[in-house]
């Protein structure tokens, strides 16, 4: 994955901008799963580039899935990663799991691999249903 690591930067940042707004905590947590990846504690400074060049409108999540696509197991850990910084903000929006699941389809990932990551929507009588079993209804 470390030999990737220009794509991965470039999904993860897609993630952090997939609600339309950049968190301090969403680049903190990139920067740290940067850094863990590529086995530094400080981001080489193409790295760091990468976060001041980074345009969404141009990033194009087909063809970076796609680039990682032979990647085997190792397209969950980066779908991970994705979460991860979904998740930290504290929030995650149809925004954010929309962009979960386009860049899991890109990478060749079937719904039943990454169902877990996604986020899992209910009819509304099967939520009528679940309230009166916790409520005891």
């Amino acid at each position: 994955m470390k030999a990737h690591i220009d794509t991965i930067t470039d999904m993860l940042l897609g993630a952090a901008y997939a609600d339309k707004r950049l968190e301090g905590r969403e680049t903190t947590k990139i920067r740290a799963l940067l850094a863990k990846l590529a086995g530094t504690s400080a981001l080489p400074e193409a790295i760091e580039a990468r976060f001041k060049d980074f345009s969404p409108a141009a990033f194009d999540i087909a063809a970076a899935g796609e680039r990682l696509s032979g990647l085997g197991d190792d397209r969950l850990k980066v779908l991970e990663m994705v979460a991860a910084v979904s998740e930290s903000d504290d929030e995650i929006d149809l925004a954010e799991d929309r962009y979960l699941r386009q860049l899991a389809t890109a990478m060749g990932l079937a719904e039943s691999e990454f169902r877990d990551l996604a986020v899992e929507f209910h009819e509304v009588d099967e939520l009528e249903g679940m309230l009166s079993e916790t409520l005891g209804l």
